[in-house]
């Protein structure tokens, strides 16, 4: 009989540890912390019903307590207090004093107990390099209620050419997240005490096992919890900065001030095309003289080769015309040969003669 309650309280706790399990476990679907911050929409949509139930709960109170128009005013401000708000701005800004500026930028953030939590610094100086400029580019993280301060600063401090903000409102989230953290919780407490009451070993493996998954669960609820906060009391500032030697004019313009300035700015960048030409072609002028001299030996050479060639052409032409002349001489009767040969010699020095005038 005995033995039969207990097997019957086993599986009465094994029941009961299933439906925990069911009603904690439905709908929930974990994320990271950078997932739930970014994601806007969830499976349950009993989070909206909680956040529209307790805004109608603040303002049926407050019309009971007073009937007035004041304090149901004061009401609406409790309900936007507790709106979960992440806000974002985009700037892109530049600057003629790029050191200045990001020192200022620097100075601000921290003055405003906010920091940074991303800086890159590229390039030159312009002032380095007749074509170098450098960029910056900055994530800050500024106090949501010091946002407006800081956008302000930075607009007065440089030329702003862009800036984009937007507002994300993530309060069914983050009531959605909590209840059903809170949830989970209660059947953390209720298996933890039937765990107390377990006397078998399969009952406490399943007990023990769920509580596993519930804490993980937890953690991962609460880190997603804690990113929110994050993003909701420090708003995220993206910061672009560019180095110019001039800075782009932003205000409207009038015609006679848009041909003003385009004049300007045509005889200024010619003038600078002019400058960067002369910087560059003295930069590269140690080039220019070693390819000069690298090319001056190479005509050189050829010139010599060519030289060379023409003179055993000319040696080769002596030589072949005197064999042929033996040749013919050997050919002919002995008085013509005699004949023939002071002839020829004659010949052949009158020819030896011309070729060593032609020479000179």
């Amino acid at each position: 009989m005995k033995k039969r309650k207990s097997i019957a309280f086993g599986s009465g706790l094994l029941v009961a540890c299933c439906l925990l399990t069911a009603c904690g476990s439905q709908g929930y679907k974990t994320e990271s912390a950078t997932e739930t911050a970014d994601t806007a929409v969830y499976e349950n949509s009993y989070a909206t019903d909680d956040v529209y139930e307790y805004e109608a709960d603040v303002m049926e109170d407050a019309a009971k307590d007073s009937g007035s128009g004041s304090l149901a005013e004061e009401a609406g401000e409790k309900v936007a207090a507790n709106r979960k708000l992440i806000k974002n701005v985009d700037m892109t800004v530049e600057t003629e004093e790029f050191d200045v500026l990001t020192q200022k930028l620097a100075d601000k953030v921290e003055a405003l107990g906010g920091y940074m939590e991303k800086a890159y610094v590229s390039g030159k100086s312009i002032r380095a390099s007749y074509d170098s400029t450098r960029s910056a580019s900055y994530t800050a993280r500024i106090p949501a209620d010091r946002l407006d301060e800081f956008v302000t600063e930075v607009s007065n401090i440089s030329n702003v050419l862009d800036k984009n903000e937007s507002v994300d409102d993530v309060t069914l989230n983050y009531v959605d997240l909590e209840s059903k953290k809170n949830t989970l919780k209660i059947e953390q407490e209720r298996l933890t005490s039937l765990l107390e009451q377990a006397d078998s070993i399969e009952t406490i493996v399943a007990l023990e096992s769920r509580l596993t998954e519930i804490r993980y669960q937890l953690e991962s609820m609460e880190s997603q919890l804690r990113t929110y906060d994050n993003l909701v009391d420090y708003a995220t500032v993206y910061i672009n900065v560019q180095e110019v030697d001039r800075v782009t004019p932003v205000a409207p313009q009038s015609s006679w001030e848009k041909m003003t300035d385009g004049f300007v700015n045509s005889v200024y960048q010619i003038g600078r095309g002019l400058k960067n030409f002369v910087i560059g072609f003295v930069i590269a002028l140690p080039y220019l003289v070693l390819w000069g001299i690298i090319i001056l030996i190479f005509i050189l050479i050829v010139k010599g080769i060519i030289k060379r060639n023409q003179k055993k052409a000319e040696k080769s032409q002596q030589t072949f015309q005197a064999s042929k002349e033996t040749a013919i001489g050997s050919s002919l009767p002995k008085e013509s040969r005699d004949f023939g040969v002071q002839g020829n010699g004659d010949e052949a020095g009158m020819e030896r003669e011309q070729t060593k005038t032609d020479k000179e």
